[in-house]
């Protein structure tokens, strides 16, 4: 495969970056739970928002990989995802800091999630189609990398869009102008791989990997029971409910457990985004070296430990330490991730797995936030969510110790071919 089209693959992690930590993390979610939201309940109606929108995110990628699969479906499904999430977007800069704009806020930022969230399904699958399984690892923590690097540069951006003083504060227009500037991204750097997909050659389209196939029963339990595969989604579903908590949350809780201002909020995201990026990278040739399922386990373990610490803890200042630390293993976990099922299957496959992946990951991940929303409701202390998210990835962590260490290991054998 060309080197464009893996880099135009490469690209759409830094194009989905800026969205993620301005509208999702950082930015609009603080936005809207202090300026928009009237009273307490905003964290709680962030949270629903999260529920309801990774129910769908679930149900539509499993659609996705395991029956509308093919590169001609999930090009065009791609490039809808792209376009409608970087409309819906662009609209949030209409979203004034008044109560009325409450429902509004959450719908756009409802769809526009929905739509980068499920773009990963066909996005996953082209790794072990246009990537030797022998560097899916390091190509997969690139990608990664890159992204946390271009979710650095956005935040940067949108920081000096906030403090420069060239744009009037009415109505908090200096904030509401980052996420333009997150849809924008998303447009302009997800367009390669949009390009590079409809000038494949037509003869390609027909060739394992790029033609639909279809789903059957015998051969998705074939793909669960391979190598204890099904303990992976399994270990990867709590790890995602961990993880969509600390996403959905981190901005929210930095701000009501710590203090942090808006501006230091953003300076604490663009400090996790660099310090993931520095731990994507060697992640991702220790995956190649060792395999992905070494480094997710000392990655879980790392993660577990950080958040503890951070669960006692009460100084700002230890606070900025320990999250950098452990933002050094989020991004190695999720790549080791992807990796190990483009290391574990046959191109033709690729697309039903990574349908798995998608399913297992976030079709009950509203378990994660909805914990984190009721412990907080119970307890009325925001830190009951750091400790929630600890047992999700401790979990997540007992389940992965239980698979074959084989797992993630390249076998060039097709796993509807074997007998088991």
């Amino acid at each position: 495969m060309p080197k464009g089209k893996v880099l135009a693959w490469i690209l759409y992690d830094w194009a989905t970056s800026g969205y993620g930590a301005i509208i999702g993390t950082f930015v609009f979610s603080v936005y809207f739970t202090q300026e928009v939201w009237d009273g307490d309940g905003g964290t709680a109606a962030w949270g629903m928002m999260v529920t309801l929108t990774s129910v769908f995110v679930g149900l539509v990628g499993a659609l996705l990989g395991l029956v509308l699969n093919g590169v001609k479906t999930h090009r065009f499904f791609l490039a809808l995802f792209i376009f409608v999430g970087g409309v819906s977007g662009a609209a949030l800069i209409l979203i004034k800091p008044e109560p009325s704009y409450a429902i509004p806020a959450l719908f756009l930022v409802g769809l526009g999630s929905f739509c980068i969230e499920t773009s990963f399904v066909p996005y996953n699958t082209l790794l072990r189609v246009f990537v030797p399984q022998e560097r899916a690892g390091r190509t997969s923590a690139l990608a990664w990398g890159l992204g946390y690097v271009g979710g650095v540069l956005c935040l940067l951006v949108a920081l000096v869009l906030i403090q420069s003083g060239f744009i009037p504060d009415d109505d908090l227009l200096n904030v509401r102008l980052t996420n333009p500037l997150a849809a924008g991204w998303l447009l302009l750097f997800g367009l390669p791989i949009v390009i590079a997909l409809y000038k494949l050659p037509k003869k390609s389209l027909d060739q394992p990997g790029y033609a639909p196939v279809a789903p059957t029963k015998e051969r998705i339990m074939r793909l669960l029971k391979y190598r204890g595969m099904w303990r992976f989604l399994l270990s990867r579903l709590f790890l995602a409910e961990g993880l969509t908590a600390l996403f959905t949350f981190g901005g929210i809780l930095a701000a009501s457990i710590f203090g942090f201002s808006t501006e230091e909020v953003l300076l604490f995201a663009i400090a996790l985004n660099i310090s993931a990026g520095v731990g994507a990278i060697p992640g991702g040739f220790l995956d190649d070296r060792f395999g992905p399922r070494f480094v997710i386990l000392i990655s879980l373990v790392c993660l577990i430990l950080s958040g503890i610490v951070i669960g006692v803890i009460e100084d700002k200042l230890t606070f900025w330490i320990v999250s950098i630390f452990l933002g050094m293993f989020i991004g190695p976990v999720q790549s080791a991730g992807r990796s190990l099922v483009a290391k574990s299957v046959q191109m033709n496959e690729a697309a039903q797995l990574y349908g798995l992946l998608g399913f297992s990951g976030r079709v009950v991940s509203f378990i994660g936030p909805l914990l984190v929303t009721v412990g907080i409701a119970i307890t009325g202390n925001d830190k009951t969510a750091v400790w929630i998210i600890v047992g999700l990835i401790t979990v997540s962590l007992f389940v992965m110790l239980s698979t074959p260490k084989s797992l993630g290991h390249i076998d060039k054998s097709e796993i509807f071919e074997e007998s088991f």
